[in-house]
């Protein structure tokens, strides 16, 4: 079974993952790691408990909020004892992409990065050029 993991600093991935769910219905494949909510559980802690859950021939797919922050870093830590797939810049396009495909390998993931880093933009730029071009 493909599974997720979104994993954020606070309660992000609750945030991404209600949305997700608006967008593409209930999501039962969709876990959450939010960090720092909780002081007396630790990363760590909160990584063995998800992994716990998982078959071995489950694909697991983790998305975290930011590259070098404390849960990446964690899970970079984590792919020593266990099997998945990391990615880090969690956003809401990639989550879609991602999330809409029924298998997933390290090529596809590379796609839906590079899909979604081209659909990053500053949109007062694409405003003013079809202000030119209107007037023409």
């Amino acid at each position: 079974m493909l599974r997720f993991v979104l994993a954020s600093h606070g309660h992000l991935a609750e945030g991404m993952k209600d949305t997700l769910q608006v967008i593409l219905g209930q999501l039962d494949n969709v876990d959450t790691l939010c960090a720092y909510v909780d002081p007396d559980i630790t990363i760590r802690t909160k990584i063995k408990a998800l992994f716990a859950m998982y078959a071995p021939e489950d694909t697991v797919v983790v998305v975290t909020d930011i590259f070098g922050g404390s849960v990446n870093n964690e899970f970079m830590v984590a792919l020593s004892d266990y099997e998945f797939f990391l990615v880090c810049g969690m956003n809401m396009p990639l989550l879609v992409q991602l999330l809409s495909s029924d298998e997933l390998a390290a090529q596809d993931i590379d796609e839906a990065i590079g899909e979604c880093r081209e659909a990053i933009l500053l949109c007062n730029d694409l405003a003013a050029s079809a202000g030119e071009a209107e007037d023409f």
